[in-house]
């Protein structure tokens, strides 16, 4: 005899169980529709009082690195030497970078980076029949090489960085001559270059998630007659910023000062005025500079000195755009330099500044937590991650491996780094303590979609929800918000 009890239960199971599938299979699709819309799943930032935040009112303080579209700098990694660039480089690059951005953001592997600054390299924008001295030396510049390629590589590159949840600092190509004068050929190649960047259709929608750093490393900054002012700096860059707001941009603009981004005292009395008032300023550190170095590594001599001379940090967010840092190597093997100001710089193991987290580096960070609203890029990703590693093998660990042989490896930026982003962002992003039912503490809170993807507290849908207790537990649970 058949139970038909039993049957219509059964029933009754599979219907419920296919519906429960259904429900997820809609989950699914939807999370891939926002996908395809990437600027979805970060909030637009914005300058407000000292601090950048988001359209709820949260304080966001960003942590990244630098890096640039070039095979020499990439460690040909990606390609090795040819002549010139073309169209056909730009695949392998662009894949490259993709690694890149995932081990950046992989938080799974303890990595915590939030912001990518692209510096759009003149190798790309250069006219390959023209030769440049240097980076300073815009006589190559092609607008039509820029125009092609900020269309089929840096903006691809930027789509690609906010798919991995980083927001994006844009640097223009090359770097300031030493001198550069209001109204020279150097400012109107900065107002070419913004304006053509500033009215794309996709740049002004993310305008929110892309901010534009104006210049790289201005050194002496002169009026038209090439006499020094204090209003030099503001009558050279206002005119740029008026040309990105009238060419349809609302995003965050970053200012450089003199001195290779060190000297902002001269926009207190001579401000930079913004029409949307979504602006602050963009600045370098590097030990020896500020009067902080290893031997000189007093905290509050080091929060004094910055204050002195960034003084709108206690105005206004501030974004270190560069900054790196390693001890002496014991052998010798590397080659020492002369840095901006002439000091000639020890070899160390691999970074563009000499000094050791212990003495240096921690005097940056009391800096750093002191004004609680300086973001931060090293100069380059490998200073964060070991490149080699990841690529070698999925493994994301810091960047300074080689230090390891001389008991040197805690010493340089990228152990240091690798902690410092996940604590600042675990600071930032963190529910807080909360108390369970089960007696314990909530000392953390994720959310997570049901592709595995990281997001702000949701609102509606099935989510994972990750909890790390006070206890050094973790628990997982799968939540349906209505």
């Amino acid at each position: 005899m058949i139970n038909l009890k039993k049957t219509y239960n059964m029933n009754q199971r599979k219907i419920v169980l296919s519906l429960i599938l259904a429900m997820f299979s809609m989950v699914e699709n939807a999370a891939d529709v926002a996908d395809e819309n990437t600027s979805s799943h970060l909030p637009a930032l914005h300058v407000e009082g000292k601090d950048l935040k988001d359209a709820a009112g949260k304080k966001v303080v960003l942590h990244g690195v630098m890096d640039t579209p070039n095979r020499y700098f990439n460690g040909w990694r990606w390609q090795q030497w040819k002549a010139d660039y073309s169209e056909a480089d730009i695949q392998p690059c662009l894949e490259y970078f993709s690694k890149e951005f995932s081990a950046i953001t992989d938080k799974e592997q303890g990595a915590y980076c939030t912001v990518f600054r692209l510096h759009m390299d003149p190798c790309w924008t250069n006219d390959p029949t023209k030769k440049a001295e240097s980076e300073a030396d815009i006589s190559a510049f092609s607008m039509a090489r820029y125009r092609l390629y900020l269309q089929k590589l840096y903006i691809p590159l930027i789509k690609d960085a906010i798919a991995h949840r980083l927001y994006v600092i844009v640097r223009p190509p090359g770097v300031c001559p030493q001198n550069i004068s209001v109204g020279d050929k150097y400012q109107r190649y900065l107002k070419a270059v913004w304006k053509a960047f500033a009215a794309d259709e996709y740049i002004q929608q993310n305008s929110g998630l892309i901010s534009i750093e104006l210049a790289n490393e201005p050194v002496k900054v002169h009026l038209a007659d090439g006499k020094e002012s204090d209003t030099a700096l503001r009558d050279f860059f206002q005119p740029v910023v008026d040309e990105i707001r009238a060419a349809g941009f609302k995003g965050i603009i970053w200012v450089p000062g003199a001195g290779y981004q060190s000297q902002y005292q001269n926009y207190e009395n001579y401000p930079i005025v913004d029409s949307e008032d979504n602006f602050s300023y963009a600045v370098h550190v590097y030990s020896g500079w500020y009067g902080a170095s290893d031997k000189q590594c007093d905290h509050e001599a080091f929060i004094r000195q910055f204050q002195k001379q960034v003084p709108m940090v206690t105005s206004k967010p501030i974004m270190v755009t560069e900054i790196d840092w390693s001890p002496e190597d014991p052998d010798k093997a590397s080659e020492g330099h002369y840095n901006e100001w002439g000091q000639w710089t020890q070899p160390n193991l691999g970074s563009w500044a000499t000094a050791s987290t212990s003495k240096w580096g921690l005097a940056w960070k009391a800096v750093h937590d002191h004004f609680g609203n300086i973001g931060m890029t090293l100069t380059h990703p490998q200073e964060y991650f070991d490149i080699d590693e990841y690529l070698k093998s999925g493994k994301v660990v810091p960047g300074f491996q080689n230090a390891k042989a001389h008991g040197l490896f805690e010493e340089c930026c990228g152990y240091a780094c690798m902690n410092w982003y996940r604590e600042w962002y675990l600071q930032q992003n963190a529910t807080g303590i909360e108390s369970i039912p089960n007696g314990a503490d909530v000392k953390y809170t994720y959310y997570y979609n049901m592709q595995g993807q990281e997001v702000d507290k949701p609102l509606k849908g099935f989510y994972i929800i990750k909890q790390v207790l006070n206890d050094g537990k973790v628990r997982s649970r799968k939540v349906c918000y209505r």
